[in-house]
Parts: C-alpha cells; sequence; structure tokens
C-alpha cells in the first residue's frame, strides 16, 4: 500500500521581553511536511512500513527590533554552528499486528504496533536556552541561536495500541467506527549534541460518521477526533529545557472521500490554543495559537511481492 499525508500549521507565538531585549517577542511559525509511506503486508496478520517525512519549517519575525533569539528564517538553511539545515525530517519504520478482526462484520478490530523513529539531520547543535552577549548598542553578538528544527536528533522506540469498533447502523448519527489510539514514545539516546528528548504520550479518541451521500464528490464520511498530549521533562546537556513539559487536548475534524479503482482521500483540521505559560526559572511567559490542516491519500496496490508468499 501507498499512502501520503501532507500537513500544514501557522502559528502564532509571543512571549514577554527578555533580559538585554526590553521588547515582546512575537511573530509566526509556519510547517509544510509531506511524509510519503510505504506499507508492505508480511502475512494476513502482519505489516511493515516505512515512512520520510519531507518539509520546511519557517519562522517570520514579527518585530522591527533585532533579536539573538528569533530572526525571519527557515530550517533548509544552517545558522552559525547552533543549527543544521536539511529538507529531510525523521524516518520511521513500524511493525503492525493485527490481534482482532471481525471482516467485513460489525465488532472490533485490535492492532498491536512497535516502531523506531530515525533522526535527521535537521538538528539544534546547541542549546536555544543559552544567553545571549549584546554589544554597547544592543545588538546580540554572541551566542545568537534558532529555536526550531525538523529532528531532535535522537532514536525513539514507539509502542501502539489501536481499538476500534465497527458499528452496523444504518443511522447518520451513530457513528460506524468508534475507538482509541494509544502511544508511548520513548527516546533511546541523546543526540549527539547532547538533547535529551521528552518521552510522550498519546491518546487519540475519534468517530466516523457515514453520511450515505452517493455522489462522487460528496465526502462518505465525517470524523470527529480529540487527542490528548503529554511530554516529559526534555533535558540539554542534562540540564531541564524550559516549557518541555506540556499537557494539551487538541480536537479535530475531518471528511473522507474513497472510491474503489481510485484510493481514498482525508482531510483534517486541528485547533490548538495554549494558555499562558510561565517558563521555568525565568518568569517568561509564552503564548501560542495554531491550527493545522492535514490532508492524506491511500492507495492498496494490487501487487504480491513474489518472495513473500510461496
Amino acid at each position: 500500500m501507498l499512502s501520503g499525508n501532507y500537513n500544514y500549521q501557522y502559528m502564532d507565538w509571543s512571549h514577554s521581553k527578555i533580559q538585554g531585549e526590553d521588547f515582546k517577542h512575537e511573530g509566526n511559525l509556519v510547517t509544510n511536511l509531506i511524509t510519503p509511506t510505504i506499507t508492505i503486508g508480511l502475512s494476513d496478520y502482519l505489516n511493515i512500513s516505512y515512512q520520510q517525512a519531507l518539509g520546511v519549517r519557517a519562522m517570520d519575525w514579527g518585530r522591527a527590533e533585532e533579536s539573538g533569539h528569533h530572526r525571519s528564517e527557515d530550517s533548509l538553511s544552517d545558522f552559525l554552528d547552533q543549527a543544521e539545515g536539511s529538507l529531510f525530517g525523521d524516518a520511521r519504520i513500524n511493525l503492525k499486528y493485527l490481534l482482532t478482526n471481525t471482516g467485513l462484520q460489525p465488532g472490533s478490530r485490535i492492532f498491536l504496533g512497535m516502531g523506531l523513529t530515525i533522526p535527521s539531520n535537521s538538528v539544534l547543535k546547541e542549546s536555544p536556552f543559552i544567553e545571549v552577549v549584546y554589544d554597547e548598542d544592543g545588538i546580540p553578538v554572541e551566542n545568537s541561536h534558532r529555536h526550531f528544527s525538523l529532528s531532535d536528533g535522537a532514536y525513539k522506540a514507539n509502542l501502539e495500541l489501536q481499538y476500534y469498533i465497527k458499528n452496523s447502523s444504518k443511522s447518520i448519527f451513530i457513528p460506524a467506527f468508534y475507538g482509541l489510539t494509544a502511544n508511548y514514545i520513548k527516546p533511546l539516546n541523546e543526540s549527539k549534541y547532547g538533547y535529551k528528548p521528552s518521552t510522550t504520550y498519546i491518546g487519540v479518541g475519534s468517530c466516523l460518521f457515514s453520511t450515505q451521500l452517493k455522489n462522487i464528490w460528496a465526502p462518505k464520511g465525517i470524523s470527529l477526533g480529540l487527542a490528548f498530549l503529554k511530554t516529559e521533562e526534555a533535558y540539554w546537556d542534562e540540564l531541564p529545557a524550559p516549557n518541555s513539559k506540556t499537557e494539551v487536548f487538541i480536537p479535530s475534524l475531518g471528511m473522507i472521500w474513497s472510491h474503489k479503482d481510485y484510493g481514498s482521500l482525508s482531510v483534517n483540521l486541528k485547533y490548538n490554543k495554549n494558555e499562558v505559560i510561565p517558563e521555568a526559572g525565568d518568569g517568561i511567559e509564552n503564548e501560542s495559537t495554531s491550527f493545522e490542516i492535514s490532508v492524506g491519500y491511500r492507495k492498496t496496490l494490487n501487487y504480491t511481492i513474489p518472495w513473500l508468499y510461496y
């Protein structure tokens, strides 16, 4: 099976003034990410997939003043000796096992998964939380840094559980599918530059309502979802990274189109509003609002790898 996802995220952000920069910091951060994936069925119950992220993350600095912390730039380029740029994000290898399945009949479907994240070279090479040195005119001259990249430079293990139920009801007000996906993502090492990412917990509840619309251009399903994301503390050179601990709920709304010959297309919208959060130890207040659009395509190929089945 071939699949792909395009993700667009727009974030407005701001934080209060900091030492040496006596003005409010604000701007936006835009991410464009493409994640093509190939999935191969190893048996009727087991498959393996490989996914490679490609993209660019770009910041638009919203002030006239110069800052050692922020500027208009993107993740394709290097920044001094502190950040390395690249088009490539992380790669992921996932193995998924179908534990229970009722086929086309109503009932439960349970998947167990495990995977490995392989980091890319789009990384920060120094902590972005170091003190910036300014000249007599207030211009940053040392330790200017970037805050974002496509990868955090560490290998990670991922454990996944999917539990979904298919409903036989014909009512458009009762979901045709509903269930829960849970992920546990654990870093296996520090990056070679001394960054240890957060351990991450993700829970996603979702339900899919059949529209029963026959027109080829009409969506075949409407999806509703709510994700819970929790990250534990991350570390730079064994020191806690400010603002790395989070707990957030993210609602989503989506539509699905499907065709037996051309595959399926999905569009999802997500919104995230973070309240003002004091940054650890320095009293800085951060605020961000983001929305995200994801477009996904999936096509099952009518092809059998000869040496897998004999």
